[in-house]
């Protein structure tokens, strides 16, 4: 079956995913991406030769309309008989969407939507929700990453027949290796409770509350490391400048965090309008405790009080006595790591390639919702 993904920008937690789909899937596969290669994250430009998918950069420069016309070419040329598409408002998903409309050809939509962050307003917002009620009722699927993922196809019209679990995943034995590995390399430290940040430094990100935050804390016993880079990055510099307990690493190659991994105990991430939030699934399979706020698109599946702190609000004084009650606790903090290894465990690429293989096949073949489970992923 020929088969066309449709997704933005190229991203090392795709590859693993849609490589199982070319080699278990009995489909000829091509994934066309809209824009060019993200080079400032350390990227691969593309899959090797041996790939077990045709890839297609539909415009280098990222402009929708010159995508928009080489899709269209690849579709034409291609004739798929289902298409997988990411997101539904750019215009290369949104072609997509006509084309499949048009042709009578299946299509499933696949994204990181979060219920707690969609937060649509005016004419501009009107006018996407109607167009989201339009493409979700045409979709022979709807694929959900996680639970606050399936809720917003949801209040949108989404009905069960149409809707799978693809949880979204990173390669948790990858990450729990290389950190093992980084752990072995590392010289006797005096024991501190190393917090740790990763992600691109912009304002939703909430960076300047973490900061905020660790300052407060009047102890000798705890560290917080800062990784990544971005617009923020001089005006949060100038906030930890003159705390030494506080290292900002600055733009790290994804193949070099496990190092960073494993000399942290605990993730931190408040941020605002986070649709998912891949660095958690990396933290918990390196064995960190997790604190988060409870809107993140990751949170609701992933983290509980066994294994970190879901923040209710962005205020510094709840972040601040979270991060004391994970650092005054080593008992507990061990606990926590040794569960978010084990919640994250049942989350996992081929979960997320399987999910997507049954939804494709069951559209097409008319399953009936009775004979498979529409659960997010595998964590009970």
């Amino acid at each position: 079956m020929r088969v066309v993904i449709v997704n933005n920008i190229p991203a090392p937690y795709f590859d693993p995913v849609f490589k199982i789909l070319g080699e278990r899937a009995e489909w000829n596969l091509t994934v066309c991406y809209t824009s060019s290669w993200n080079q400032q994250a350390g990227w691969v430009e593309a899959p090797p030769e041996e790939s077990s998918y045709r890839v297609v950069i539909l415009d280098r420069k990222g402009s929708g309309i010159s995508a928009g016309y080489r899709l269209l070419r690849e579709l034409l040329n291609i004739r798929p008989e289902f298409l997988i598409i990411y997101g539904y408002t750019l215009i290369p998903q949104c072609l997509s969407i006509t084309w499949s409309i048009l042709t009578g050809t299946p299509y499933a939509l696949i994204g990181d939507a979060n219920v707690y962050a969609d937060k649509p307003s005016g004419v501009k917002g009107a006018v996407r929700n109607t167009w989201l009620r339009f493409v979700i009722r045409r979709a022979r699927a709807l694929i959900a990453i996680g639970t606050a993922n399936r809720l917003f196809w949801e209040r949108y019209g989404a009905r069960y027949e149409q809707l799978f679990s693809a949880p979204y995943a990173v390669d948790n034995e990858h990450f729990k290796h290389e950190a093992t590995k980084a752990k072995s390399q590392l010289p006797e430290t005096v024991e501190k409770t190393v917090f740790l940040f990763a992600g691109r430094f912009i304002e939703r990100k909430n960076v300047d509350l973490i900061i905020g935050a660790f300052r407060s804390i009047n102890s000798d016993d705890v560290s917080l490391i800062i990784v990544g880079d971005g617009p923020e990055r001089e005006r949060l510099e100038a906030l930890g400048s003159d705390d030494e307990r506080i290292l900002f690493a600055g733009a790290v190659p994804q193949a070099d965090l496990p190092r960073y991994y494993a000399i942290s105990d605990c993730l931190v991430l408040p941020a605002a309008n986070e649709p998912w939030g891949l660095v958690v699934n990396e933290a918990m399979s390196c064995g960190l405790a997790v604190i988060i706020h409870k809107e993140c698109g990751a949170a609701i599946d992933l983290v509980t009080s066994e294994n970190g702190v879901l923040l209710e609000s962005f205020e510094q004084a709840e972040l601040e006595r979270a991060m004391q009650k994970v650092s005054k606790d080593p008992v507990k903090l061990a606990a926590m790591k040794a569960m978010s290894l084990e919640r994250i465990s049942g989350w996992t690429i081929d979960g997320a390639a399987r999910g997507i293989i049954e939804a494709v096949e069951a559209s097409i073949g008319g399953e009936q919702p009775s004979k498979r489970e529409a659960v997010i992923g595998e964590v009970k």
